[in-house]
């Protein structure tokens, strides 16, 4: 008799590549563009994704954002880089 119950549990796989074509980002609203930054944000500190690799992928989501939602996305990364400055001062 075959087990129901693990057969309709759906799996999650982790994506292994960030593939994001330009026309793929075009189609993205800024709601979306800005999640997607911080998801970035998220797997760059844990090492998923190279920084030079992070760093490319920024420029080309954040060129998307218009200019209120590019000044959030400014303001996030410059708070984040103060936390991490302070936190290196506690250690």
């Amino acid at each position: 008799m075959r087990n129901s119950d693990s057969a309709s549990k759906p799996t999650f796989h982790t994506p292994m590549r960030f593939d994001w074509t330009d026309e793929k980002l075009q189609t993205l609203s800024q709601e979306q563009l800005l999640n997607l930054l911080e998801n970035l944000d998220r797997q760059r500190a844990i090492g998923r994704i190279p920084e030079s690799t992070a760093a490319t992928i920024d420029q080309r989501i954040s060129s998307l954002l218009t200019g209120r939602n590019g000044a959030k996305r400014r303001k996030q990364v410059a708070d984040a880089a103060a936390l991490d400055t302070s936190a290196k001062d506690f250690v």
